[in-house]
Parts: C-alpha cells; structure tokens; sequence
C-alpha cells in the first residue's frame, strides 16, 4: 500500500468510513464468534488503540503482539497454547462477506487437518492457486503465461487443527501458503477446499482496493 501505511496499518486503512479490520470484526460476530485474537506486528498500538477490550463490537479482543517478524504461521504457532483443537484463521487485509456457519459445518464435516476457503480470482496471476480431487486439496501453484490453470485462489480464510498448528517452527518465520501447506501435503496430511462465490475480496493493493470500491459504491458512503 506504499505511503497509504505510513501512519496506518493496512487492516487500519478506511473502507467507507471505517477500518477494514472493523467489518472482520463484524462479521465475525454476526457469525456467531466471541473471542478474536489478533496477530499484530507493525503499528500494533493503531489496532489495540481502536478496538481495545472488544466490547463495543460484543467480542472479547486478545492481542498477540510480535518481536520480530513471525510471518503469517508463525504468529499463529505463537498463540498455539492459548488456542483450542480448531481456530479460525482470516488475513487482516480482506473483506469478507460470507457464511461463516456453513465454512465451518463443513470443516467439522471431515477429519483433515485444515479447510481452505477457494474463490475465483479476479487476480489470479499473482494468487495462491490450489488443484482439488474433488474436495481434497492435492497441490498448489502460481499462474503461468501461456498454461492453463484452473481459477481457484486461496482466499486466506481457513480453519485448522493441532496437527498442522505442530508443523510450524517456533524459532523462524513461516507462511501458511508457501510452507506450512506444502509441507501438510508432503507428510500426508489432509487439506479440504471449501469453494465459494461469496464474497471475500483481498484489499492488500491499492489497485484492488480502488477495484473493490467500484464494485461496491455503497461502501464509499459507509453503507452495508
């Protein structure tokens, strides 16, 4: 987001008069969620500041606050002890708009270690792209000039297990989509893909932001 972050985390930045983090928030509750911790690092204070203890939004907020850089897994490993068998894992920088009962009867519906919410991109060239036998998620892959490729990005929206939260290294960084996924398939493990139409829109680019907001006009004036 260039000089749009100087002051601001991303999650932070305004989407129709409010922090894209406030409609997660929202979301989350209208789905039936209660407590949300959140993962932060850069401008931390920005967040913690705003949402606070949570009660305005009828949550309960914990912050997990980084050192140094943990990456997208890590700063999850971080929070292992403190979480149960299953956790909800959604980046900060989306907006989404789905039903989040149904992703999530789905995912108590198999034994796996992990679901993955899948859409169709409308930037697949530089997404998470995932290759499904039926449910069963068998590989992932980037785009490439010339190939075909089946249009089914990751959407950063997951659920997961112990098992797979045990895969990744407490003394390093570490991704979800480069290395903690790979490595569940490698060693066997069963990922799900959970595919949707609804709408979960990654804004971490100003051009998709501006996209997004041509899309949705109603958001500019700070409606729903």
């Amino acid at each position: 987001m260039g000089a749009a972050t100087d002051a601001l985390p991303k999650p932070m930045l305004p989407l129709g008069g409010k922090p894209i983090l406030e409609y997660q928030l929202e979301w989350l509750k209208a789905s039936g969620i209660t407590e949300v911790f959140m993962c932060l690092g850069y401008k931390a204070e920005a967040v913690s500041d705003y949402f606070s203890d949570g009660k305005r939004w009828g949550l309960k907020l914990r912050y997990q606050i980084e050192k140094t850089p943990r990456g997208t897994a890590g700063a999850v490993r971080d929070l292992a002890s403190r979480l149960g068998d299953d956790a909800l894992i959604v980046y900060g920088d989306l907006y989404v708009k789905m039903n989040c009962k149904k992703f999530l009867n789905f995912h108590a519906s198999h034994s796996g270690a992990a679901s993955l919410v899948l859409i169709e991109s409308d930037h697949p060239a530089d997404s998470d792209l995932a290759r499904l036998d039926k449910d069963r998620i068998t590989g992932f892959y980037r785009a490439q000039p010339g190939r075909p490729y089946a249009n089914l990005a990751c959407a950063a929206v997951w659920a997961v297990r112990r098992p797979l939260l045990d895969l990744i290294p407490t003394d390093k960084p570490s991704d979800f989509g480069r290395e903690t996924f790979p490595l569940a398939l490698a060693k066997g493990m069963a990922l799900m893909g959970y595919r949707t139409k609804e709408i979960l829109a990654d804004l971490g680019t100003p051009e998709r932001l501006e996209a997004f907001m041509r899309r949705h006009p109603l958001l500019q004036g700070g409606g729903r």
